[in-house]
């Protein structure tokens, strides 16, 4: 999505996707490293920043970019699904990546395993099957 972009954020979230080990500042670091490593090797120079806000579902805290979010050729956003089009939204001339395919709100069961409990239908009837989605 990104191949031709030569300067690019990879934007994180402190909210759910830090919980999950998805989206937060070390995932943010990893991203980028991964990136200029793979640019590196193919010989196509690139700009990285990296930066990790709050919440990306918030428009608050997304407000926090503003001074900077038209500098860049592209923004890849590790929030859920929530985030990139919040940033979207907010900042319509800017193109935003999802960098993380959100596939179900759930929680924890075990430490660092995940189980699907709400598909986000918004149709909800759980109190007519005891509880479950």
């Amino acid at each position: 999505m990104i191949n031709d972009c030569k300067k690019i954020l990879v934007l994180g979230c402190k909210g759910c996707v830090t919980v999950c080990n998805v989206g937060g500042l070390k995932e943010v670091e990893i991203l980028a490293s991964s990136l200029k490593i793979a640019r590196k090797k193919d010989e196509k120079p690139i700009e990285i920043d990296e930066k990790v806000i709050e919440r990306q579902c918030d428009p608050e805290y997304i407000e926090l970019i503003r001074d900077t979010v038209g500098t860049y050729d592209a923004i890849v956003s590790m929030a859920c699904g929530v985030g990139p089009q919040f940033l979207s939204e907010t900042y319509s001339d800017q193109k935003f990546y999802p960098a993380v395919n959100t596939t179900f709100f759930g929680g924890a069961i075990q430490h660092g395993i995940w189980e699907e409990r709400c598909a986000g239908c918004g149709s909800c009837i759980i109190h007519d099957f005891d509880g479950m989605c």
